[in-house]
């Protein structure tokens, strides 16, 4: 199975600027729980990833403000990023856990040739195929 058939496409993302704030309310009002971050909605450049759990443990519980709080400065950056014609049967995730960071969740992020995002998995475990090595 390629990315492009395991994928959500054209997903919901966050622009850097935007605050966790605003962050927080997409995920509530679109019922999700982590988005790809991008540059800007027009180019859609993938810069990494935002999911609920680093807006409590990256913002809220160090005492940022969510208001003002940008999300590039909490997303996470070493997320896995392919194309759409990768292979998934056979395909290895590699997740470096923080051993302080007990709730890291895998996805993966899907570029075109030009690194911006046309598709998200959420939920990879979910992918026959593929293996998910945590180290």
């Amino acid at each position: 199975m390629k990315a492009s058939d395991a994928m959500v496409p054209n997903p919901f993302v966050a622009v850097a600027n935007a605050s966790a704030a605003e962050v927080a309310i997409m995920f509530r009002t679109r019922n999700i729980s982590v988005v790809p971050v991008v540059d800007d909605h027009r180019t859609r450049r993938f810069l990494g990833v935002l999911s609920d759990r680093d807006l409590v443990t990256r913002c809220l519980a160090v005492g940022q403000e969510p208001g003002t709080t940008r999300s590039d400065t909490i997303m996470r950056t070493d997320s896995c990023v392919v194309g759409p014609d990768t292979e998934l049967d056979g395909f290895q995730l590699y997740m470096n856990q923080d051993p302080n960071d007990t709730h890291l969740r895998a996805t993966i992020t899907v570029v075109d040739s030009e690194h911006r995002v046309i598709g998200f998995i959420s939920h990879p475990e979910q992918v026959a195929g593929l293996k998910i090595i945590w180290r």
